[in-house]
């Protein structure tokens, strides 16, 4: 069966201390259990600060991707740089599999593991059986890297929120405590639109595997 796996580890994880290590681990459980009611969601932790999830429906694969990032942003202590997670995600069968998730095997952890090793300065990085697919998801993911790369904690916060919500902004700017005019002015300034795009534009390439 064809599934998502993503592979990722916090950046500059050195330079944040123990005492909010918890506090990271709960953001990932966070997208865990914001996901439950779209698709299945696993992952384990090991070294620290590396993880891999599996995303059962490959449709939902990059919205859990790009909302470990937002979630890690949004929680991120006052007066701290932002958190971030380096993330390649690979679309594939998973042809072995055990109790623990690091040492499952198949074609997508293989895509996930071999394009994370590559990644570079990159952060964000999708692979997939499909050369077309993946051709076109190298242009678009490093423009959608990049302005996710930028995001301030609130707007990483208010776009965390339309990732896992199909709300309206006002609903969803009543549950955060905002007017609906600066969960707008946010959404605008951390380019929200353009990621729903590319995100919509991913399942609809899913949608040919």
């Amino acid at each position: 069966m064809i599934k998502g796996v993503i592979t990722g580890d916090i950046v500059d994880s050195t330079l944040i201390s123990n005492e909010w290590k918890p506090t990271i681990k709960e953001s990932l459980e966070r997208v865990v259990s914001d996901f439950i009611p779209m698709t299945k969601v696993s992952y384990e932790m090991y070294r620290g600060d590396s993880f891999q999830v599996i995303v059962d429906d490959i449709t939902f694969a990059l919205s859990v991707g790009i909302a470990i990032r937002a979630v890690l942003r949004a929680n991120t202590p006052n007066g701290m740089e932002p958190w971030d997670a380096r993330i390649a995600i690979g679309i594939g069968d998973i042809s072995f599999v055990s109790e623990s998730i690091i040492t499952n095997d198949g074609e997508a952890f293989r895509f996930s593991g071999r394009e994370f090793d590559m990644l570079g300065k990159r952060r964000l990085a999708v692979v997939t059986p499909n050369d077309n697919i993946n051709q076109e998801l190298k242009l678009t993911t490093s423009f959608a890297d990049e302005l996710i790369t930028k995001w301030s904690i609130k707007q990483a916060d208010i776009i965390y929120s339309r990732i896992i919500s199909n709300a309206s902004q006002k609903e969803l700017a009543a549950t955060l405590g905002m007017s609906t005019q600066n969960f707008s002015k946010l959404w605008n300034s951390g380019n929200g639109h353009l990621i729903q795009s590319y995100i919509e534009r991913y399942k609809e390439l899913m949608t040919k595997l």
